[in-house]
């Protein structure tokens, strides 16, 4: 977990609600969920797949286009108010994401080289621009740097290509990096060296970053605070420390049981029985209702606040509200 000394906020969101509209009515993929990043700190979303966080972020990003309609309360980049045309001039230069599988994200037919220096020229970049994206690319791993340049996306292994796409990130040195699932589909040695250099250039840079996984061992391992999301919620939030050592919402609780732990013990893993809600027809109450061993009679009527355990920790349970 990082010790960088955490100040000021660089992103606020509130009260983001996110609605895709299909043939079949309109899903409700994110409701209500409100958070910050804070200046040098990385902040790990985590819950099981289909719960919003991908969701969340992408519609932050202002990269839905007319796919889902979104609106919030507020939404605050270092202190100043954000308007989608902010938000695209923002994206890729002070805030940029790194996606879950990048070979969609590379495009075949152009060398990785024209891609990068592309992102460049986008954002207009002061200086020569060659040198920088044969700067980053070293910066990565990818070497030599020249030659591989000239090289097309299917001539790199997967880790390479998701190193790929943390050099475009970093290229205009942003202030905030979205990691959208960066391990997906990487063996266990090359997950655990793209997460080594996300932290080294986090740590070089002082940026904030934005990790959204399904591991809980990565989330334990990188992230200063947690937010954990179930049915387009926010379930629980606060530090890493305080969701490991002290988890207070049911689904919580149950994902960290269905993972093994940590120190190697042997205890027996417990799956959270049932499915995930449906988001065409969300329940009226707490969507983890039908699946929670401590569900009430009102946790099938009215969602709950959220409840304050401490000035870092609150969770939505009407456990809590009693």
């Amino acid at each position: 977990m990082s010790n960088v000394a955490i100040a000021d906020e660089i992103l606020r969101v509130d009260n983001l609600h996110t609605t895709f509209t299909t043939s079949a009515g309109e899903v409700k993929a994110v409701e209500g969920v409100s958070f910050t990043v804070r200046r040098g700190e990385v902040l790990g979303i985590a819950g099981e797949s289909g719960s919003g966080k991908s969701a969340t972020m992408l519609s932050v990003m202002g990269l839905l286009g007319e796919a889902g309609l979104v609106s919030y309360d507020r939404l605050d980049f270092m202190g100043e108010s954000l308007t989608p045309e902010s938000v695209k001039a923002l994206r890729g230069d002070k805030i940029a994401m790194v996606f879950q599988d990048p070979m969609t994200s590379l495009n075949p037919v152009l060398s990785v080289g024209y891609q990068l220096e592309e992102a460049l020229r986008r954002h207009h970049w002061q200086g020569n621009i060659h040198e920088r994206v044969a700067e980053m690319m070293t910066k990565v791993g990818i070497v030599p740097a020249e030659e591989r340049m000239r090289q097309y996306p299917h001539e790199f292994s997967g880790g390479q290509r998701q190193r790929l796409m943390i050099a475009m990130s970093i290229l205009c040195n942003p202030e905030l990096l979205i990691a959208d699932e960066p391990t997906t589909a990487l063996d266990v040695t090359v997950q655990a060296q793209i997460l080594g250099l996300l932290r080294e250039i986090r740590e070089s840079s002082g940026m904030s970053m934005i990790l959204i996984t399904h591991d809980l061992g990565v989330i334990a391992g990188e992230a200063d605070r947690v937010i954990v999301m179930y049915g387009g919620r926010v379930m629980e939030e606060g530090t890493a420390r305080e969701i490991f050592k002290s988890p207070a919402h049911p689904y919580t609780r149950g994902l960290l049981r269905s993972v093994p732990k940590a120190d190697g013990s042997r205890e027996r893993l417990i799956p959270i029985e049932g499915q995930p809600p449906d988001l065409l027809n969300p329940p009226e109450g707490c969507p983890f209702v039908k699946r929670c061993p401590e569900a009430m009679r009102i946790c099938l009527r009215r969602k709950p606040e959220a409840s304050c355990i401490s000035d870092t920790h609150k969770f939505s349970c009407w456990k809590g509200a009693m």
